[in-house]
């Protein structure tokens, strides 16, 4: 699954990442988004063949201006799923940081 972002009309947050994968698994929009936060709190999260896993946190300082610069905190989560290419179905396998 490669992700082109002129194809979808620009670059997209992590959360607009996670409905994009929703769409091409055929899920309801921010389905994969509710299980992250699920699995915040246990680690571990499955549902419709995805499965969804809590890896930790990690925080950075990000460049506001030239004097400011702010403290982020992303969680980061392993998100494993199968889905067919070319007439094969493959397992994919996809990290993904969120704001929290």
């Amino acid at each position: 699954m490669s992700y082109r972002p002129g194809a979808i009309g620009g670059h997209l947050t992590s959360k607009g990442y996670l409905e994009y994968i929703d769409q091409r698994l055929g899920l309801s929009k921010g389905t994969i988004y509710d299980l992250c936060l699920a699995a915040i709190k246990s680690k571990t999260e499955s549902k419709s063949g995805v499965k969804v896993t809590y890896r930790g946190e990690t925080e950075r300082q990000v460049r506001m201006t030239s004097r400011h610069s702010v403290q982020v905190r992303k969680a980061i989560f392993l998100i494993e799923f199968k889905m067919t290419k070319a007439g094969k179905q493959i397992d994919r396998v996809v990290q993904v940081h969120l704001e929290i």
